[in-house]
């Protein structure tokens, strides 16, 4: 019985129910309902809304419980093959959806829904008991997760076509965990956002990479044409890059009101820049997503190369009252899962030549720790996953969750060459725009960008980012101009119905990113109006 009490725990049994039978196909194949859509719709409605209001199950819901209960001899393969089976489990998932309409989604705290915030501290509470997060209160978290969800596939038929609200995610070896932004004002009042990316370094040079000899252990298996490699430019002073961006973001005011986050490509800033640009940003309300390269502790060691995803917050998070201290904020560090590998082609490329032999296959020499992937909701219309490089273009083990989940923006931190739209970045956004619906920014250092020579283009490209979302066409090329050192993005937010595969639709909450301001500035020094 106490089971029946919380809708996402329903969701994770019939879900899985669905999934493993392979039933869900049902929604669109032999599925005879009585009702019209229209009366489907409003008797789901109705009772998500009953079940979300009284945390306990509706008469309908206790219905269907029933008839699971007079079914349990059913083997799970055979489910499908059970109309009446079938029915009862699309029926209680779409409930149980229902009753989840906008878990996940950041709450001005001046609207108080007791059922979101329970939610909200679920999310907040397994991420530090469990390491990752769940909606889920008694089902077993070693065999599935749910998450809120952002987007629904509009083509094709998955598990995934079933609902708008809730995700069903494997549990697995990668800690997915769902950070919100505690905010004052209504979180629906900011109907765009703007970013300020900061392609550094200006410059990559062939010295900046070399050769790393690691202890034998780490190559004992492996080929003699196997070794690996490190990215180590000159250190610039921490307060230079803070005075460097404090000038491009005067300069940015200029051209627009406020900047809302600042965007560095992968491994951009050391560990000690990094802290200097957060230390300025933070207490500005600007979030800030980075690359860190951070140095070895040892000769040999490997070193690591992650993101800082830091997210200012207007209230305490602990009691969701009052405004907290100025700069107070969240940091969330997410490690790089796949290592770079250099052959003979990107050696050639990027003319590595002279410090890495073409005759081998050289490894980025970081540490692969834990797999996390953090889905951060700065607004209830805006929900961010960030990814590093190779995550974007070797998907496996996150794109099953990312796919799920379906974050209205995904950003990729790249040291890659000019973004261009013919080049891989382009085609891995073009997947995750199509489905689940994600727009998508890829970001490189205009350094990388100009040592690059791929064969596709003539002469150095200053190509430093790219736009995809699935509303507005084809992929968006930005290039920097000489004597610019940072772009403005603005991306103003766009809604769409749309619908699951049992025919009800989400009311158009479905919110797209779409570009709508493309500014460059630079740090050289202040501008005026």
């Amino acid at each position: 019985d106490e089971f029946f009490n919380w809708p996402p725990d329903v969701f994770a049994l019939v879900a899985s129910l669905l999934l493993k039978s392979g039933a869900y196909c049902y929604a669109v194949s032999g599925w005879k309902r009585d009702e019209t859509n229209r009366e489907w719709v409003r008797e789901i409605k109705s009772a998500g809304k009953d079940w979300r209001a009284n945390l306990a199950p509706p008469p309908i819901v206790l219905e269907l419980r029933q008839a699971i209960l007079d079914n349990t001899t059913v083997k799970v393969a055979e489910v499908r093959h059970h109309d009446q089976l079938c029915n009862v489990l699309l029926r209680l998932c779409s409930c149980a959806d229902e009753a989840c309409k906008g878990v996940g989604c950041t709450v001005s705290h001046d609207d108080v829904d007791h059922f979101l915030e329970e939610a909200s501290h679920l999310l907040q509470a397994s991420a530090k008991s469990f390491d990752f997060s769940t909606l889920g209160k008694l089902i077993d978290h070693s065999v599935v997760r749910v998450l809120p969800k952002l987007h629904t596939p509009q083509s094709g038929i998955t598990i995934r076509s079933l609902t708008h609200h809730l995700a069903l995610c494997p549990a697995g070896d990668v800690r997915a965990k769902w950070a919100e932004r505690p905010r004052l004002e209504p979180a629906s009042e900011r109907h765009c956002i703007n970013l300020l990316l900061a392609p550094w370094p200006r410059w990559v040079n062939p010295k900046h990479f070399r050769q790393v000899q690691p202890p034998e252990a780490e190559l004992l298996n492996m080929p003699k044409h196997f070794g690996f490699f490190e990215y180590k430019p000159p250190d610039r002073n921490p307060k230079d890059i803070r005075l460097q961006l404090e000038t491009m973001l005067y300069n940015a005011t200029q051209v627009v009101d406020k900047i809302d986050g600042v965007v560095f490509p992968e491994i951009a800033l050391t560990v000690e820049q990094y802290r200097e640009v957060s230390a300025l940003l933070m207490p500005e309300k600007i979030f800030l997503i980075c690359g860190v390269r951070e140095s070895p502790a040892s000769s040999g060691a490997a070193g690591k190369n992650y993101l800082r995803f830091d997210i200012p917050v207007d209230i305490a998070p602990s009691t969701g009252a009052g405004p907290t201290q100025a700069g107070a904020y969240f940091s969330h560090a997410q490690d790089k899962h796949h290592r770079w590998r250099l052959d003979k082609r990107q050696i050639v490329q990027y003319g590595l030549g002279s410090c890495l032999d073409i005759e081998g296959n050289w490894w980025e020499h970081i540490s692969i720790d834990k797999r996390e992937l953090y889905f951060v909701v700065l607004d209830e219309w805006l929900t961010v996953c960030a990814l590093i490089c190779e995550d974007l273009a070797r998907q496996d083990p996150v794109s099953e969750i990312v796919r799920a989940v379906g974050p209205n923006l995904v950003i990729a931190l790249l040291m890659d060459g000019p973004q261009l739209a013919q080049r891989w970045p382009a085609r891995y956004a073009t997947v995750l725009a199509d489905d689940p619906g994600s727009s998508v920014l890829t970001l490189t250092s205009v350094g990388m960008s100009q040592l690059s020579r791929p064969p596709s283009i003539q002469g150095r490209s200053r190509a430093m980012a790219l736009w995809k979302d699935a509303k507005t066409g084809e992929a968006v090329t930005i290039n920097l101009p000489p004597n610019e050192d940072g772009v403005i993005l603005s991306l103003s937010r766009e809604r769409e119905t749309e619908w699951a595969a049992d025919g009800r639709d989400d009311g158009g909450s479905s919110g797209y990113p779409t570009l709508s301001g493309i500014h460059f500035v630079n740090c050289g020094s202040k501008t005026t109006d």
